[in-house]
Parts: structure tokens; C-alpha cells; sequence
């Protein structure tokens, strides 16, 4: 006689016993960096392009500072440095997605330096999308670009795509020969640096010279307390130290720039 019991062979949802459901299938994640420019739009259209094929969800993520030699402390400093950025995210996905997207779109907004956020949000992604700024070999290799970090730290596939929506060369190669160049030889260098800090009432001023082989940059900046805090001086002297230091390490990477980029005389 027939049986109202289900099969124990492929009887729908029976499973042996002592067996294991099968884990759910994880969710399919690609993260692009977003900063308002176009190679960042072409990148935020690729990576939607390819979430339609994969199936995954789109997760774009931007990344904001405040300006190195701003402010003192938080509370002298203005908040529109955020609403700015966020205004950035939330107009450049509107204007290349439009209203009706083909894909789920998350949004971050993170304070941080670009390249460690990217590198946090893309834990676990399946890839990473970023847009190319086109800046050549030598200038990519002095400002150590984003695209560069993250295609030598990241922790899954980094893909790069150009203004034009075509994807450019994997930064890899780049990291790999600046490497290579730095194991071939070993110099050792003395500079010399002298900071002058004056403090004067609620303000410190820093003068800061550095001697880079006879290339003397100098650099003055300063730092003010906020009438609604206690008198710190040591933190003045921080911040505007700290501002000199920054202000002479932007000065080197320009000469570089400029002395790697300058045509050659024959």
C-alpha cells in the first residue's frame, strides 16, 4: 500500500540524518570610490555594468579630510567640509545612475584618508573599483596615488578604469618596478631641518627651513586657540609644527613632480 510519508530520497526539504543545510550563498559585493570627478563617474558606470551581470550589490563609498592647515580644534572647525563631500556622493550617483537604477546602491561617507577607507570598505568585496587620474609613472610613484595602494594592499581584485570607461593597466606593475629600483642601491642622506616657534599671546608661529641637498624650502605657518578653550600651548606648538611639516612635504613632492615630469635635455 501506498504511504502519506515523504521519501527519504529526494523528498524535498528531508536531509539525512546527522546531516548539514548547505550555508547560504554570500552576497555579491563590489565597492567603487567615489570623488566627484570623471574618471569616478566612469568607474561608478563600469561597476554597475558588471553588478547587473553578477548579480551584486554596488557599494559606493567616498572618502573626506579637513584641509591639513585648517582649524585647531574640532570645535573651530566648520562642518561643511562633510555636507560638501556628501553633496559630491549623492550627485554623482544621481547623475550616472539616474532615477531608475539597475542595481541595489548603497552609500558611505567616511572620514579618512581615501585609500585606507576604500581598503576597509573592500574587505570582503568581491572587486574594487576606482577611477584613473592619468597622472604618469614618475608623478604616480612621489604622490603614491590611491589606485596604487590599494591595488598592493587590498585583499581582493582592484580594477582601474580611465575617464573614457576603458581600464587601464594594473597599478601593480608600477609598485613592483619602484621596488625593484629601491633594492638596487642603498644611499644614505643628512638634511637638515630647523623649526623657530614663537608664541605670542593666543597665537603660535612656526618657521620651518629644511636643507634637502641645497634645495632650502621654507615654510611659515600657525595655530590659534579658540577663545573657548583653556590655554594649551604645547598643543599650539603641535598644530602648528605639525601644519610646517606637512606645508614642506607638499613643497617636496611638487619639486618632484615637476623634476620627474621636466623633458629631458639632450
Amino acid at each position: 500500500m501506498g504511504s502519506n510519508q515523504p521519501s527519504p530520497v529526494g523528498g524535498g526539504q528531508a536531509s539525512p540524518v546527522g546531516g548539514s543545510r548547505p550555508s547560504p550563498t554570500r552576497a555579491r559585493r563590489i565597492v567603487v570610490g567615489i570623488d566627484g570627478s570623471e574618471p569616478s563617474k566612469a568607474a561608478l558606470h563600469w561597476a554597475v555594468g558588471q553588478a547587473v551581470l553578477t548579480g551584486a550589490t554596488v557599494h559606493a563609498v567616498a572618502a573626506w579630510e579637513y584641509p591639513s592647515l585648517y582649524g585647531w580644534f574640532a570645535p573651530m572647525v566648520d562642518d561643511g567640509f562633510e555636507q560638501t563631500a556628501r553633496r559630491t556622493l549623492s550627485a554623482e550617483i544621481n547623475e550616472v545612475l539616474g532615477p531608475d537604477r539597475p542595481v541595489e546602491v548603497r552609500e558611505s561617507l567616511v572620514l579618512g584618508h581615501a585609500a585606507e577607507v576604500l581598503l576597509e570598505a573592500a574587505e570582503g568585496a568581491d572587486l574594487l573599483v576606482l577611477g584613473s587620474r592619468g597622472r604618469g609613472t614618475f608623478a604616480r610613484a612621489l604622490l603614491g596615488s590611491v589606485s596604487t595602494r590599494c591595488a598592493v594592499h587590498g585583499v581582493c581584485p582592484v580594477v582601474i578604469v580611465r575617464a573614457d570607461g576603458t581600464v587601464a593597466a594594473p597599478p601593480q606593475a608600477v609598485a613592483a618596478g619602484v621596488e625593484q629600483q629601491a633594492r638596487g642601491a642603498v644611499r644614505t642622506k643628512d638634511w637638515q631641518l630647523s623649526l623657530h616657534v614663537v608664541e605670542d599671546a593666543d597665537t603660535t608661529r612656526v618657521h620651518a627651513v629644511l636643507d634637502a641637498d641645497g634645495n632650502v624650502l621654507h615654510s611659515d605657518t600657525r595655530s590659534r586657540r579658540n577663545p573657548r578653550d583653556a590655554p594649551a600651548p604645547e598643543v599650539g606648538d603641535d598644530f602648528a609644527v605639525g601644519r610646517a611639516l606637512v606645508d614642506l612635504g607638499h613643497q617636496l613632492l611638487r619639486a618632484g613632480v615637476h623634476g620627474a615630469t621636466r623633458p629631458t635635455e639632450e
